[in-house]
């Protein structure tokens, strides 16, 4: 059943991809497509969303302030979102959010790289990483891009429906189309905690501007790889971002060169523990002490018998069962006078344990 709804947020995902891309670029004249635009770089920006995550239904707030000159930028950014206290990963905790700062370089109209660090708080736990990534600008209107993130940071118990949850280091590359009237997609391949749980996942984002500082769009991504305790991540979210501030206008590929990707929130995986079967402790052989006494009649009349070892319970037989009698529950005792010992006949004690295993011990008179 978990597979199945997993299945239908991949497909949902998709599907509302696919219809925002066909509204955005049949809603507007094609020769549209071809007039060049001037779209605000901010620098500050603030985005409103909803949506779903984690099967939780969520709304969130986005802020970044993204400060370009020619030599280095500085990219500060926030998240916060609440969550759906009832269902999913909201019933462990119903806000989540973070931080973080990111530098970058552009060549202009060539690439860009960049370098940045962030924490999260999820499940009332702090997860951080940090990440390096570029973009090359392949033609006028693409981008090729890619990013790498290195876990800072141990696993984190969390309470709720799962025992662990970590950040762990992710891999992504994709591509971003841009249209020179604003209209943008980007579609990327990650790889979370590559080399050891290889969780792989899509991630896309359409949108369009609709004036030079308000943007609309739809962003969504989700993990397509099943792994028995693992929780599957996924997330979905129309939007509204809105770019204000005396920041310069460029084209829509030159705003995405500057700002497109350079921020980045830790990959966390929430998991099930894996449980260590129950440690089983070797036993030792059944045996009984003594393993042989001498008694002098009737002048002697008690033997006392300790099994140890096996597995219990144990049964205390004799040679002489009148003789015998059962003590506690490693202990038996031999009388000589239900068995009238004086006639000098040698005795057996017999001891078994649950699996049939049996040690014996002899009681030799002294005459």
């Amino acid at each position: 059943m978990r597979r199945l709804f997993a299945d239908k947020r991949i497909f949902m995902n998709a599907a509302l991809l696919a219809m925002f891309f066909a509204f955005a670029l049949f809603s507007c004249p094609w020769d549209a497509l071809s007039e060049e635009r001037q779209i605000n770089s901010g620098p500050h920006s603030i985005t409103i969303r909803g949506g779903g995550v984690d099967d939780s239904a969520a709304v969130g707030l986005d802020a970044r302030e993204d400060l370009l000159n020619p030599f280095l930028n500085l990219h500060l950014f926030g998240t916060f979102d609440m969550l759906d206290a009832g269902k999913g990963i909201g019933k462990v905790a119903n806000q989540k959010g973070g931080a973080g700062f990111a530098l970058s370089h552009t060549y202009p109209k060539r690439a860009n790289v960049f370098a940045g660090t962030a924490v999260f708080n999820e499940g009332g736990e702090f997860f951080e990483h940090a990440y390096v990534g570029g973009k090359i600008k392949a033609a006028d209107y693409a981008l090729i891009s890619g990013s790498y993130g290195f876990h800072i940071g141990t696993q984190m118990k969390i309470p709720g429906q799962y025992d662990v949850a970590e950040s762990v280091d992710w891999g992504k590359l994709g591509i971003v189309l841009v249209a020179q009237n604003g209209f943008k997609t980007n579609f990327y391949y990650y790889m979370a905690d590559p080399g050891s749980r290889n969780i792989s996942g899509i991630e896309g984002e359409v949108s369009y501007p609709v004036t030079s500082a308000t943007t609309v769009g739809l962003t969504g991504s989700s993990d397509i790889s099943e792994k028995s305790n693992v929780d599957r991540n996924w997330r979905s979210f129309l939007y509204v971002a809105y770019a204000f501030g005396e920041g310069a206008k460029g084209s829509p590929i030159d705003i995405a060169l500057d700002k497109n990707n350079p921020v980045a929130y830790p990959k966390v995986i929430r998991f099930t523990s894996a449980v260590a079967p129950a440690a089983t402790t070797a036993t030792s052989a059944l045996s009984i002490s003594p393993t042989a006494t001498t008694n002098s009649g009737c002048s002697a009349p008690a033997s006392v018998f300790t099994a140890s070892g096996g597995t219990g319970p144990y049964t205390w037989s004799s040679s002489a069962p009148l003789a015998l009698s059962v003590l506690n529950a490693t202990q038996a005792q031999w009388y000589d006078g239900g068995d009238n010992y004086c006639s000098g006949a040698t005795r057996t004690v017999t001891v078994q344990d649950s699996v049939g295993a049996t040690a014996t011990a002899t009681i030799t008179p002294l005459l």
